[in-house]
Protein backbone atom coordinates (compact mmCIF):
# COMPACT_ATOMS: atom_id res chain seq x y z
CA UNK A 1 0.00 0.00 0.00
CA UNK A 2 1.58 3.45 -0.70
CA UNK A 3 2.00 5.20 2.30
CA UNK A 4 0.18 8.62 1.61
CA UNK A 5 -2.34 5.89 1.12
CA UNK A 6 -2.11 4.11 4.30
CA UNK A 7 -1.76 7.29 6.47
CA UNK A 8 -5.22 8.37 4.93
CA UNK A 9 -6.84 4.97 5.53
CA UNK A 10 -5.51 4.23 8.50
CA UNK A 11 -6.85 7.85 9.97
CA UNK A 12 -10.26 7.12 8.81
CA UNK A 13 -9.65 3.87 10.05
CA UNK A 14 -8.93 4.44 13.62
CA UNK A 15 -12.12 6.76 14.24
CA UNK A 16 -14.31 3.60 14.05
CA UNK A 17 -11.41 1.69 16.08
CA UNK A 18 -13.64 -0.04 19.47
CA UNK A 19 -11.85 -3.18 19.94
CA UNK A 20 -7.79 -3.02 19.93
CA UNK A 21 -6.00 -6.10 19.68
CA UNK A 22 -1.79 -6.38 20.17
CA UNK A 23 0.60 -9.09 20.83
CA UNK A 24 2.81 -9.29 23.51
CA UNK A 25 6.44 -10.20 22.91
CA UNK A 26 7.68 -7.31 20.25
CA UNK A 27 5.45 -4.48 20.57
CA UNK A 28 4.27 -4.26 24.39
CA UNK A 29 7.83 -4.88 24.88
CA UNK A 30 11.21 -5.26 22.84
CA UNK A 31 10.63 -8.69 22.14
CA UNK A 32 13.64 -9.96 24.11
CA UNK A 33 13.01 -13.23 26.28
CA UNK A 34 14.81 -13.04 29.61
CA UNK A 35 15.36 -16.87 31.21
CA UNK A 36 16.76 -18.15 34.36
CA UNK A 37 17.50 -21.30 35.58
CA UNK A 38 13.69 -21.84 36.43
CA UNK A 39 12.27 -20.38 33.19
CA UNK A 40 11.04 -16.97 32.25
CA UNK A 41 11.81 -14.26 35.01
CA UNK A 42 11.51 -11.14 33.17
CA UNK A 43 9.60 -9.00 30.67
CA UNK A 44 10.44 -5.24 30.58
CA UNK A 45 6.42 -3.21 30.22
CA UNK A 46 6.63 1.01 29.37
CA UNK A 47 4.21 2.40 32.02
CA UNK A 48 4.43 5.13 29.00
CA UNK A 49 2.43 2.33 27.40
CA UNK A 50 0.26 1.28 29.70
CA UNK A 51 -1.30 5.00 30.27
CA UNK A 52 -1.86 4.99 26.72
CA UNK A 53 -3.69 1.66 27.00
CA UNK A 54 -5.50 3.22 29.81
CA UNK A 55 -6.47 6.68 28.48
CA UNK A 56 -7.73 4.53 25.47
CA UNK A 57 -10.09 1.92 27.60
CA UNK A 58 -11.47 5.24 29.50
CA UNK A 59 -12.54 5.92 26.19
CA UNK A 60 -14.61 2.97 25.61
CA UNK A 61 -12.55 0.84 23.39
CA UNK A 62 -11.62 -2.51 24.29
CA UNK A 63 -8.22 -3.83 24.85
CA UNK A 64 -7.39 -7.78 24.65
CA UNK A 65 -3.90 -9.30 24.17
CA UNK A 66 -3.07 -11.97 21.89
CA UNK A 67 0.12 -14.40 22.28
CA UNK A 68 1.15 -17.25 21.31
CA UNK A 69 3.69 -17.46 24.45
CA UNK A 70 2.55 -18.28 27.76
CA UNK A 71 3.63 -16.24 31.07
CA UNK A 72 2.35 -15.41 34.37
CA UNK A 73 4.46 -11.87 34.28
CA UNK A 74 1.79 -11.14 31.16
CA UNK A 75 -1.05 -12.31 33.20
CA UNK A 76 0.31 -10.13 35.86
CA UNK A 77 0.44 -6.88 33.88
CA UNK A 78 -3.04 -7.39 32.14
CA UNK A 79 -4.70 -7.70 35.27
CA UNK A 80 -2.60 -4.28 36.70
CA UNK A 81 -3.92 -2.69 33.40
CA UNK A 82 -7.67 -3.93 33.25
CA UNK A 83 -7.48 -5.69 29.91
CA UNK A 84 -10.56 -7.12 28.65
CA UNK A 85 -8.72 -10.33 27.42
CA UNK A 86 -5.80 -11.96 27.52
CA UNK A 87 -5.25 -14.69 24.90
CA UNK A 88 -1.98 -16.46 25.61
CA UNK A 89 -0.31 -20.13 23.93
CA UNK A 90 -2.87 -18.94 21.09
CA UNK A 91 -1.12 -20.64 17.86
CA UNK A 92 -4.43 -18.75 15.78
CA UNK A 93 -4.55 -15.32 16.51
CA UNK A 94 -7.21 -14.66 13.61
CA UNK A 95 -9.19 -17.03 15.43
CA UNK A 96 -8.86 -15.64 18.86
CA UNK A 97 -9.74 -11.79 17.20
CA UNK A 98 -12.73 -13.62 16.02
CA UNK A 99 -14.73 -15.02 18.54
CA UNK A 100 -13.96 -11.75 20.89
CA UNK A 101 -14.62 -9.76 17.69
CA UNK A 102 -18.21 -11.61 17.79
CA UNK A 103 -19.00 -11.51 21.16
CA UNK A 104 -18.94 -7.72 21.24
CA UNK A 105 -21.04 -7.51 18.47
CA UNK A 106 -18.46 -5.79 15.95
CA UNK A 107 -16.98 -5.45 12.36
CA UNK A 108 -13.98 -6.32 11.11
CA UNK A 109 -13.85 -2.47 10.10
CA UNK A 110 -14.08 -1.52 13.83
CA UNK A 111 -10.87 -3.70 15.08
CA UNK A 112 -6.83 -2.99 15.07
CA UNK A 113 -4.18 -5.05 15.63
CA UNK A 114 -0.48 -4.03 16.58
CA UNK A 115 1.73 -7.38 15.72
CA UNK A 116 5.19 -7.66 14.34
CA UNK A 117 5.57 -11.47 12.84
CA UNK A 118 4.24 -14.24 10.72
CA UNK A 119 1.66 -15.24 13.31
CA UNK A 120 0.03 -11.75 13.08
CA UNK A 121 -0.05 -11.70 9.12
CA UNK A 122 -3.67 -12.82 8.96
CA UNK A 123 -5.05 -10.92 11.55
CA UNK A 124 -3.52 -7.57 9.57
CA UNK A 125 -4.95 -8.54 7.00
CA UNK A 126 -8.70 -8.83 8.31
CA UNK A 127 -9.20 -5.84 10.34
CA UNK A 128 -9.80 -2.20 9.72
CA UNK A 129 -6.68 -1.17 11.35
CA UNK A 130 -3.71 -2.91 10.72
CA UNK A 131 -0.33 -1.83 12.65
CA UNK A 132 2.57 -3.34 12.33
CA UNK A 133 6.62 -2.23 13.10
CA UNK A 134 9.33 -1.19 11.02
CA UNK A 135 11.20 -4.43 11.86
CA UNK A 136 8.25 -6.67 11.09
CA UNK A 137 8.89 -9.08 7.15
CA UNK A 138 8.27 -6.87 4.59
CA UNK A 139 5.08 -8.59 3.46
CA UNK A 140 3.52 -7.44 6.97
CA UNK A 141 4.56 -3.94 6.48
CA UNK A 142 2.97 -4.31 2.78
CA UNK A 143 -0.51 -4.46 4.28
CA UNK A 144 -0.24 -2.35 6.95
CA UNK A 145 -1.81 1.06 7.21
CA UNK A 146 -0.16 2.40 10.51
CA UNK A 147 4.03 1.75 11.68
CA UNK A 148 5.35 3.00 14.85
CA UNK A 149 8.21 5.48 15.48
CA UNK A 150 9.06 4.98 18.33
CA UNK A 151 10.69 1.59 19.97
CA UNK A 152 8.65 -1.00 20.93
CA UNK A 153 8.78 -1.60 24.63
CA UNK A 154 9.38 1.60 24.82
CA UNK A 155 6.16 4.12 23.61
CA UNK A 156 5.20 2.08 20.44
CA UNK A 157 2.13 1.39 22.02
CA UNK A 158 1.45 4.75 23.15
CA UNK A 159 1.65 6.48 19.98
CA UNK A 160 -0.71 3.62 18.68
CA UNK A 161 -3.33 4.55 21.39
CA UNK A 162 -2.62 8.65 20.87
CA UNK A 163 -2.96 7.76 16.84
CA UNK A 164 -6.31 5.94 17.82
CA UNK A 165 -7.39 8.44 20.43
CA UNK A 166 -6.62 11.41 18.63
CA UNK A 167 -9.26 10.50 15.51
CA UNK A 168 -12.18 9.53 17.69
CA UNK A 169 -14.63 11.68 17.79
CA UNK A 170 -15.44 13.53 21.61
CA UNK A 171 -12.31 12.12 22.56
CA UNK A 172 -10.71 14.80 25.27
CA UNK A 173 -7.80 14.38 27.31
CA UNK A 174 -8.90 14.04 30.70
CA UNK A 175 -5.24 15.76 31.82
CA UNK A 176 -5.95 18.70 29.09
CA UNK A 177 -9.25 19.33 29.79
CA UNK A 178 -11.74 21.00 27.78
Amino acid sequence: MAMDQARQTAAQAAGNIRLLGLDVDGTLTDGGLYFGNDGEVMKRFSVFDGQGLRLLMDHGVKVVWITARSSLIVEKRARDLGIHSLVQGCKTKLDALDKIRQELGLEWSQCAFFGDDWPDYPVLKSVGLACTTPHSPEPMKAVAHWLNTRPTGQGAVRELCDFILSHQAGYINPWMGA
